[in-house]
């Protein structure tokens, strides 16, 4: 899942759209995978609020990121558990 892209400045918006489309569908079995899926949402759509000044657009990556923020911790939490494992 690692394959999204990491420089949002030069999509456009509509690019910006079909990089979210392609990772969205894609299977997650683990918690960092949906972790990392979260985080690139909380990207794209704050890419998407700082363009277009779009107030939705800024709601949706604040919660994109509590969600990725939650996963990492509950993995890290499960790490420390398990003797420092991830």
């Amino acid at each position: 899942m690692i394959d999204n892209p990491s420089d949002l400045s030069a999509l456009t918006g509509p690019e910006l759209v079909r990089a979210f489309l392609a990772e969205y569908d894609k299977p997650r079995s683990t918690s960092q995978q949906r972790a990392e899926f979260f985080e690139f949402k909380s990207r794209v759509f704050a890419a998407i609020a700082e363009r277009e000044g779009d107030v939705d657009a800024s709601r949706f990556a604040a919660r994109a990121k509590a969600d990725s923020e939650f996963l990492w911790a509950e993995i890290a939490d499960n790490g420390f558990r398990n003797g420092g494992e991830y």
